[in-house]
């Protein structure tokens, strides 16, 4: 596992013990080996959203994925064909690859929008354990805190 500037907890995933050393590869707990940093979504139990979106994003990868190996195929299949030049070939390829890459940056767009929500979810979520915590400590109740003082002039 490799050494971050500013490290997160990791949690094992079969034991659950949530680890603060970061140079720690293995759990100490259950010696499992460590294989993912804490997110902020399940440091701040914010769910995961958009599930069935997830799945059509991983179609539309796994669709780019074959119009890219048709399209080599095809290539490859009629490189030595006298009925069509090879310029004509070459754009099958070309055409594949483009179509490819686009269906692969639309997914991850779509991907890095949903990262965005969650991330500011659980920012969000943070923000208010943290605001929670701070109250708990000074003694306010959460019905003190929301209270809006009178104006000084008013008796």
């Amino acid at each position: 596992m490799s050494l971050h500037l500013f490290s997160t907890p990791v949690q094992c995933t079969r034991c659950g013990t949530v680890m603060d050393d970061p140079t720690a590869d293995r759990c100490t707990n259950c010696g499992n080996l460590l294989k993912e940093r804490r997110t902020p979504r399940r440091l701040a139990g914010v769910e995961a959203r958009y599930g069935s979106l997830r799945v059509l994003l991983n179609a539309i990868r796994f669709i780019a994925v074959l119009v890219l190996l048709l399209g080599g195929l095809v290539f490859f299949a009629t490189l030595g064909d006298d009925g069509q030049s090879p310029v004509e070939t070459g754009l099958v390829l070309v055409g594949a690859i483009v179509v490819a890459v686009a269906m692969l940056a639309l997914a991850g767009i779509f991907v890095l929008m949903m990262d965005m929500e969650e991330n500011t979810r659980s920012s969000f979520r943070l923000q208010q354990l943290i605001l929670e915590e701070l109250e708990a400590a000074r003694g306010v109740t959460p019905d003190e805190a929301d209270a809006v003082p009178p104006p000084a002039g008013a008796a």
